[in-house]
């Protein structure tokens, strides 16, 4: 799909080329085939229906038009009374499809005249469907009590809710194209925002279901008043159907608004009592007023406040974090306010169902972007005291670890005291062999010997310290002679050993080149090579 629209991006500008049989396909079947897959589905519904009440099928094609515009959430008007509180599940359903069959044919790098295209298309298939199915509507309502819909809602909201979800499709497949060029702060805080969101969607289920649960006999009752197994298992269906609006509002309950059916109004702070619709569902609507530990249930979008936060801070930190607090907040409170208007409407004589969207969406943003701040900077503070903790004692051992690497090893029948001497010579360095001025005094005549030549590597005082030592198999050094002790005379070694001569070995230095072994002092003074 992607190859096909960037073919097309790739032609000159003002050149109009053919157009490409596999792109239109596509974007003719992103049109048509989920609005193809709700009409079917809508016409098996009504056909069944109408069999099973022992109707004729003269106002099928009207119901299906009917059903159609229900499913989008715009009101109809039956026989005077307008039908504005809609079930809330299968226009869930249809936007998933649409956002999941635009996401299927987008690709990340479309670019964003592909993602257009992939939207328009997508937009512009449920729009021809919903003109025909006002003029079918209309022409319905001659034979059965329709009167059709308000044109100019039906087009708004079909062109509202499938924008939005073929934009939320393309989205979320074209993320590497969009992320580069949207800030960070912004970009961060549509996670948090849709966790935020389904954790309170959470709440609001959990607290319908014990609801329910506590009304169990009233939901009994209800459903016993039907005599045929069609009715009772309709009124299960219509309020499976219902049971979204039912959360959304039980959200807008707990977030500290209200939600009103008719005179019926529930909140935490106080019930109105009233008639309800024989649906069973709504036997879960508190008939008396509330106790005094209602309020207590504010502590749930308080949670989900310092639960938010605390993904914020995850995700960024200083000023941005806060930036993506209130950035997330924002965007809970929109999308709750509007899914609460959607679940709102007019319900023929009962009245209007209310959630007070924009309430709702003013409590969620406050209770995420007042809450969530304060737990964003706690975050953030015990974060920043547990890098500094980590990072003084990486110091520390960083510190103890060189103090081990300066101090030098003992080596074995040496004192610890003349370990650095020993370890480290220097050029030149002598250590006194306890002979006394008697050695100097040789040593200088021996000089004196030699001064007329010149030397090829200087002669060796007795009792220095050797540079270097020969290399043996062993791998431990050799030791130096105690201190205090003279060094054997090279002069006494056995003649017959060296050839009748007396051999003293010098070590070169091992960084200057390999050890070499001359003779030292002959008969006539002079060395040897």
């Amino acid at each position: 799909m992607s190859s096909l629209i960037d073919r097309a991006q790739r032609r000159a500008p003002g050149r109009r080329g053919p157009a490409d049989p596999e792109l239109t396909r596509t974007l003719l079947l992103l049109a048509f085939r989920p609005a193809a897959v709700t009409v079917a589905l809508v016409s098996v519904v009504v056909v069944v229906t109408l069999i099973a009440a022992g109707s004729d099928l003269t106002g099928a094609f009207g119901a299906i038009a009917a059903l159609w515009l229900a499913i989008h959430q715009v009101p109809v008007r039956i026989d005077g009374v307008t039908l504005g509180v809609l079930p809330l599940l299968p226009t869930a359903i249809l936007m998933y499809s649409v956002a999941r069959g635009c996401a299927r044919v987008t690709e990340p790098d479309g670019g964003p005249r592909a993602a257009a295209r992939i939207v328009g298309a997508a937009v512009a298939g449920p729009l021809v469907v919903t003109a025909v199915a006002l003029a079918v509507a209309a022409d319905a309502s001659a034979v059965v009590p329709l009167d059709g819909a308000n044109p100019l809602a039906a087009f708004g909201w079909v062109l509202v809710l499938q924008a939005v979800a073929a934009s939320a499709g393309v989205a979320l497949r074209a993320r590497p194209a969009w992320e580069p060029i949207v800030p960070s702060w912004l970009r961060e805080a549509v996670r948090p925002a849709v966790r935020a969101v389904l954790i309170l969607g959470a709440a609001g289920a959990l607290a319908t279901a014990v609801a329910l649960l506590f009304a169990w006999q009233t939901v009994g009752e209800l459903l016993g008043r039907e005599e045929h197994l069609v009715d009772v298992l309709g009124l299960t269906l219509l309020s499976v159907l219902y049971l979204p609006n039912m959360i959304v509002g039980a959200v807008s309950v707990l977030v500290g608004a209200s939600a009103s059916i008719g005179t019926v109004s529930v909140s935490v702070f106080g019930n109105i009592g009233g008639d309800l619709p024989p649906l069973p569902l709504l036997g879960a609507v508190p008939a008396g007023l509330s106790g005094g530990f209602w309020p207590v249930l504010l502590v749930i979008p308080a949670l989900v406040g310092v639960y938010f936060g605390r993904d914020c801070c995850r995700r960024a930190s200083g000023q941005e974090a806060l930036a993506v607090v209130l950035a997330g907040a924002g965007a809970a409170g929109l999308v709750v306010a509007g899914v609460s208007v959607a679940a709102g409407g007019m319900l023929g004589a009962i009245g209007p169902v209310d959630l007070h969207w924009w309430l709702a969406g003013l409590l969620v943003f406050a209770w995420l972007a007042v809450v969530g701040s304060f737990a964003a900077i706690v975050f953030t503070w015990i974060r920043s005291r547990r890098a500094a903790g980590i990072e003084s004692a990486a110091v520390e051992e960083d510190t103890s670890a060189a103090g081990a690497q300066e101090a030098p090893a003992a080596l074995p029948g040496v004192p610890a005291e003349e370990v650095p001497v020993i370890a480290t010579p220097s050029a030149g360095a002598t250590v006194s062999d306890g002979e006394g001025p008697d050695d100097e005094e040789a040593d200088e005549e021996a000089d004196e010997g030699t001064a007329g030549e010149k030397p090829e590597r200087p002669s060796r005082r007795r009792g220095e310290v050797l540079e270097a030592e020969i290399v043996t198999e062993s791998p431990e050094p050799a030791l130096p002679a105690p201190a205090g002790v003279p060094p054997a005379d090279p002069e006494a070694v056995d003649a017959g050993a060296v050839d009748a001569e007396a051999v003293d070995a010098e070590v070169v230095d091992v960084e200057t080149g390999d050890p070499e072994i001359v003779d030292t002092d002959t008969a006539e003074g002079t060395p040897e090579r």
